[in-house]
């Protein structure tokens, strides 16, 4: 695998979004969705078997584990993982709070194509060193 490529994980409790944004990164040049989890808990599931993203688009109000509370327990675990939150929600006080919490960004689910491109990339470059331990081969 080449280490270029920004691995991605979508995490939404909506399927057809979820589908509809894997598809969109999919096509992004040097970017590959690695899985799709429909909430935290399913996603830190995967990221416990190893599985772990450069980056993880997730939504904020989902079932079982939302976007705030996943957020809390990645920065603990997986500090080197960046998370852009994708919500409806443009309220400036809940994307400060989301930031102070550890997100990385922050889209609207109305974000055109290049936004959300644009997005993955800014906060890659802002990525912590991954733990040699956890390095695809």
């Amino acid at each position: 695998m080449n280490s270029d490529i920004i691995r991605v994980a979508v995490v939404d409790d909506h399927l057809l979004f979820r589908k509809g944004l894997r598809a969109l990164v999919s096509g992004f040049t040097g970017m590959e969705v690695l899985f799709e989890a429909g909430d935290g808990q399913e996603l830190l599931e995967r990221l416990d078997f190893g599985v772990v993203p450069d980056v993880i688009l997730m939504d904020l109000q989902m079932p079982v584990l939302d976007g705030l509370q996943t957020i809390r327990l990645l920065r603990v675990q997986y500090p080197y993982v960046r998370v852009i939150i994708i919500s409806m929600h443009d309220e400036p006080e809940l994307i400060d709070n989301l930031r102070a919490e550890g997100a990385h960004g922050y889209l609207l689910k109305n974000a055109n194509p290049e936004e959300v491109r644009k997005s993955i990339e800014v906060v890659i470059r802002q990525k912590i060193a991954r733990p040699a331990s956890l390095l695809k081969k």
